[in-house]
């Protein structure tokens, strides 16, 4: 029975130090080409070479303060850069389209804007950005390569050469 016992520990030892080494993702990594962003039928964002500019793609929602929070300082930032050097796309997973509707006229956003994802976190692209592990930004270039994760707006305007 000690023998049994001992080789549950140690087993369950190493499979603690196995994922100790192998950390989580979250999230998309810089460098990766972005998914395209498709919501009920209609493609929202796919990389596209007539377009030279950067896109900024943030996922959010009310229930998740800090995203809100970023969606409002982020749509302020852009509407302050030049419209043909980035354009802003906004998805929300908010749980409810009427309070959504709300929050775009209350957080004073460009209903052009914004978006909702009507198949919530059961979506594809829900999965395929993996926001399971928390609502992120992407900056996203002309190639559709992430040039930045989760940047800040100062990083944004230096990118942009504002």
């Amino acid at each position: 029975m000690k023998n049994i016992i001992s080789i549950v520990v140690v087993v369950a030892g190493l499979l603690a130090l196995t994922s100790a080494f192998a950390p989580q993702k979250t999230g998309l990594k810089q460098g990766r080409v972005a998914p395209e962003v498709v919501l009920a039928d209609t493609t929202v964002y796919a990389a596209d070479e007539a377009y030279k500019g950067y896109t900024l793609l943030h996922f959010w929602a009310s229930y998740d303060a800090p995203s809100r929070i970023a969606n409002i300082r982020y749509s302020n930032a852009i509407e302050q850069c030049d419209s043909s050097k980035v354009r802003y796309i906004a998805v929300s997973y908010e749980r409810n389209e009427a309070l959504y509707s709300e929050i775009v006229k209350r957080d004073g956003l460009l209903p052009a804007t914004q978006y909702y994802d009507v198949a919530g976190e059961g979506s594809q692209l829900y999965n395929r950005y993996r926001l399971n592990k928390g609502f992120a930004t992407y900056l996203i270039d002309a190639n559709g390569k992430i040039v930045a994760h989760n940047p800040s707006t100062q990083t944004i305007e230096k990118i942009l050469g504002q």
